[in-house]
């Protein structure tokens, strides 16, 4: 979806842009993207950098497409919520009564809600199937389709995202990221099922990923995502409120999603706002720097 740019508020913004790029340079990211959604209009967008550190590399622009890892935690969680709401299917229901491809014993007592919440082992079977894994063996058993293919019809589409995909074959517009302890530039190709580490988006369309959680699945006047979604996120947020609740960290004011290369995603619905930042090098310090990050877009908003 397009959205109205206003004139750049860049001075109101300036400590959180003057944040970010200090960020870059700390981290070592080559390239950073800011974006910051308020009532409905962009009001902050800039893209510094080079999609890697070498001579040659291709200028950053909104038609980047960073991958976003544990980001992509929302995307698949919302393909099997979707799902199993459009079934009626309880979050209480044990995944062995839907899947068929592991034994019963190797799924145990796992239930829908507790992969909605991450919640129990990692891997599963004698493959080791990721707890993402299984929530596409979930969503192909309702659907028919994997996951790339239902957000695909069920969300993308609809809101004209075209710089999201399960990238299979490198491109010009894939940012190489930084995520070896060589520091080699890499880009990561995997399936295009939709439930690896392979997720690329712009900046703008994981704006639009916010932006439509934001308005709670519903952008004007359609319904995208149900309003069951959001009443099962209060639930299960209000009996376990220190859990990540489908790929979401929840906080007083809003709620944020990050992944290990530095992009982040953070929605403010005291603001009705939206931010998105992109770096692409990997760090075990992001964890502060997503509440830093969230509380000095916060201050902005608030002048």
């Amino acid at each position: 979806m397009e959205f109205p740019v206003v004139e750049s508020q860049g001075e109101k913004f300036e400590p959180l842009a003057a944040y970010v790029r200090e960020m870059t340079q700390s981290f070592g990211a080559s390239a950073a993207s800011l974006i910051v959604i308020q009532n409905d209009r962009i009001v902050l967008e800039q893209y510094e950098g080079s999609h890697h550190h070498k001579k040659g590399a291709v200028t950053l622009s909104e038609q980047s497409l960073f991958n976003i890892y544990s980001v992509r935690k929302t995307y698949v969680c919302l393909a099997m919520a979707m799902a199993a709401l459009e079934n009626n299917i309880p979050f209480a229901t044990s995944v062995h009564e839907i899947v068929n491809e592991l034994e019963a014993g190797e799924l145990s007592d796992l239930t829908l809600g507790d992969l909605a919440m991450a919640t129990g082992p990692k891997y599963f079977g004698k493959q080791r199937i990721e707890r993402e894994g299984i929530q596409g063996l979930v969503v192909r058993a309702l659907t028919g389709k994997v996951i790339s293919e239902y957000l695909q019809e069920k969300v993308f589409n609809r809101l004209g995202m075209k710089g999201t995909e399960w990238a299979s074959v490198p491109h010009r517009n894939l940012v190489c990221d930084y995520t070896s302890p060589d520091q080699f530039a890499l880009v990561r190709l995997e399936s295009t099922n939709g439930h690896e580490r392979n997720l690329y988006t712009s900046a703008r369309d994981l704006a639009t990923w916010g932006y439509l959680h934001l308005k709670k699945g519903c952008i004007d006047g359609n319904r995208i995502m149900p309003d069951s979604l959001f009443s099962l996120t209060y639930e299960l947020k209000e009996k376990h409120p220190s859990k990540r609740i489908l790929g979401w960290y929840h906080q007083d004011d809003g709620y944020y999603a990050s992944g290990a290369a530095g992009c982040h995603c953070v929605v403010l619905p005291e603001h009705n706002a939206v931010g998105i930042r992109m770096l692409n090098k990997y760090t075990s310090d992001y964890k502060d720097d997503q509440i830093a990050f969230n509380r000095l877009l916060s201050q902005c908003l608030s002048k």
